[in-house]
C-alpha cells in the first residue's frame, strides 16, 4: 500500500523515460552513417536529428570552433552552447550525443517537476506524449521549455525579477518563452505592482545582456545570423506553405517580408487578447488570476507556432507543453498525440531519396491541413478558456454574465507572499 503514493508520483517520469528511451534508440543508429551521406541516410530511415547533423558538420573531425567567435550558428547564444558543450567531452561521436541526450532528458524531467509544483497544471500532456520520443532529440526545444517553466514557476511564487531573468534565458535559446511576457505584465501593470513590473524588467534585461551582449559587441555579424537567417527565410512545412496549391498565391511563399508581416498581424491580436484578459483579472485573489497568465502563456505559444512561417517538427513539443500549462482536454491531447508522429513521418518521407510523398502531393499537403486545423482547435479552445477564466476572475462577476469594464485598482501584489505559501501547500 505503502508504495502506491510513490508510483502515482513517479509515473510521469517513468512514462517520460520510456519514450526518451526508445528515441535514443532510433537515433543512435546514425551513429553508423554519420559523415556526408547522414542527412540522406537518416531521412530514408526516419532517424534524423540536429545533434547529430549540426554537430557532425562542426566537431565530428576533431574541431572545436567556439561558438559565434569561430562560428556563425542559426540559433540563439545559449541553444549554440548546448550544440557546442556535449563536443568537449571525450568519446567521439557516441559520447556527444548520449551527453547532449541526457542533457535534454534532464530538461524534460525538471519541465514535469516545474509542471507539478503549479497546482492546476496536467503533466500528462508532456509525460504521455509519443512526441517525446520523436522530437526529443530532434533538436534543443526541451531546454528553453524547461526555462519558460520555471520562469512560469517564478512568478507564480512572488519572484518577478527571477521570471524575467529565466524568460530572457529562455527567448536567448529559442524566442517563445517571451510568450509569458505579455500577461504577466499586464496582471502586474493592472494591480498597480509597479516595483515587481521594474524588477522583471531588469532581470529580464540583464540577464538578455549578460548572455548575448559580449557576442555582439566581438562577433556582431556571427551574433546577427540568427536573426538574419529567419528574417530571410520562406514559408517552409508550414501553413503558408498551403498557398503553393493556389498559383496567384503560390509567390508569397517565397516573399520573407510579406510573410514576416502577415505572421506579426496574426500573432499580435493574440498577444493583445492574452495581456487583456490578464488585465481583466488583475483584481482578482486567489490562483484565478494565475490560471490566467497561465492561459494566456499557452494561448501565444499555440498561436505563435501555428502561424509561424517555418514549421519544424519538433515545435509540437511546444503545444504540449502548452497543453500542460493550460490542463487543456484530453480530447485535444489524444487529437495532437496523434498527429505528431504521422507529421514526423509524412515530414521525412518527403525529404527522402525515395521522395514517394512528392508523388502524392496529396498526402503531403492535406497532412499539413489537418495540422493546421487541429492548431486552429487548439487556439480556438484556449482562446474560450482565456476568456472565461478572465470574465470568471473578475471580483462580482456572476458565472455567466456579459464581464464589465475593469476599474482601477490598488489591489495587492499578483503574486503576494501569502499566495506564494498557499501554492507551496497545495503543491
Amino acid at each position: 500500500m505503502k508504495l502506491r503514493p510513490t508510483l502515482v508520483r513517479s509515473w510521469p517520469y517513468l512514462l517520460a523515460a520510456l519514450w526518451l528511451a526508445l528515441g535514443l534508440a532510433n537515433l543512435s543508429r546514425g551513429l553508423s552513417h554519420l559523415g556526408p551521406a547522414y542527412r540522406r541516410w537518416a531521412f530514408d530511415h526516419h532517424s534524423y536529428s540536429d545533434l547529430l547533423a549540426m554537430a557532425g558538420d562542426r566537431y565530428f573531425r576533431g574541431a572545436h570552433p567556439f561558438p559565434y567567435l569561430q562560428d556563425r550558428i542559426e540559433y540563439p547564444v545559449l541553444l549554440g552552447f548546448a550544440l557546442y558543450g556535449p563536443s568537449l567531452v571525450p568519446g567521439g561521436p557516441a559520447a556527444y550525443l548520449a551527453t547532449a541526450y541526457l542533457f535534454l532528458a534532464a530538461c524534460a524531467f525538471a519541465s514535469l517537476a516545474l509542471l507539478r509544483r503549479l497546482p492546476g497544471t496536467r503533466p500528462f500532456w508532456l509525460a504521455a506524449t509519443p512526441a517525446l520520443a520523436y522530437y526529443g532529440g530532434l533538436n534543443w526545444d526541451l531546454f528553453p521549455i524547461a526555462l519558460l517553466l520555471a520562469a512560469v514557476v517564478a512568478f507564480e511564487r512572488s519572484r518577478p525579477a527571477v521570471a524575467g531573468s529565466l524568460s530572457a534565458l529562455g527567448a536567448s535559446a529559442k524566442l517563445w518563452p517571451v510568450a509569458l511576457l505579455p500577461p504577466a505584465a499586464a496582471l502586474l501593470a493592472r494591480r498597480r505592482e509597479r516595483s515587481a513590473l521594474e524588477e522583471g524588467a531588469l532581470g529580464a534585461l540583464r540577464s538578455f545582456l549578460l548572455v548575448n551582449l559580449p557576442f555582439l559587441l566581438l562577433a556582431p555579424a556571427n551574433w546577427a545570423y540568427f536573426w538574419r537567417f529567419n528574417a530571410q527565410r520562406g514559408a517552409e512545412n508550414s501553413t503558408f506553405e498551403l498557398l503553393r496549391l493556389f498559383p496567384r498565391l503560390a509567390h508569397f511563399t517565397r516573399d520573407p517580408a510579406a510573410l514576416n508581416a502577415v505572421t506579426l498581424v496574426l500573432l499580435l491580436p493574440a498577444v493583445a487578447l492574452a495581456a487583456l484578459a490578464a488585465y481583466a483579472a488583475g483584481p482578482a485573489e486567489g490562483p484565478e488570476r494565475m490560471k490566467v497568465v497561465r492561459l494566456g502563456t499557452a494561448f501565444v505559444l499555440v498561436v505563435w507556432i501555428a502561424t509561424n512561417k517555418v514549421w519544424s517538427p519538433q515545435y509540437a513539443l511546444w503545444a504540449f507543453a502548452a497543453g500542460a500549462l493550460a490542463a487543456a482536454p484530453g480530447w485535444l491531447f489524444a487529437l495532437h498525440a496523434a498527429l505528431a508522429p504521422l507529421d514526423y513521418h509524412v515530414a521525412f518521407e518527403a525529404r527522402s531519396s525515395r521522395g514517394l510523398i512528392r508523388f502524392f502531393d496529396r498526402i503531403y499537403f492535406g497532412e499539413e491541413a489537418l495540422r493546421s486545423l487541429a492548431y486552429l482547435l487548439f487556439a480556438l479552445w484556449l482562446g474560450r478558456a482565456l476568456w472565461r477564466a478572465a470574465r470568471d476572475a473578475i471580483p462580482g462577476e456572476p458565472r455567466g454574465a456579459t464581464p464589465s469594464p475593469p476599474t482601477a485598482a490598488g489591489a495587492p501584489c499578483a503574486c503576494s507572499r501569502a499566495d506564494s505559501r498557499s501554492a507551496s501547500s497545495a503543491s
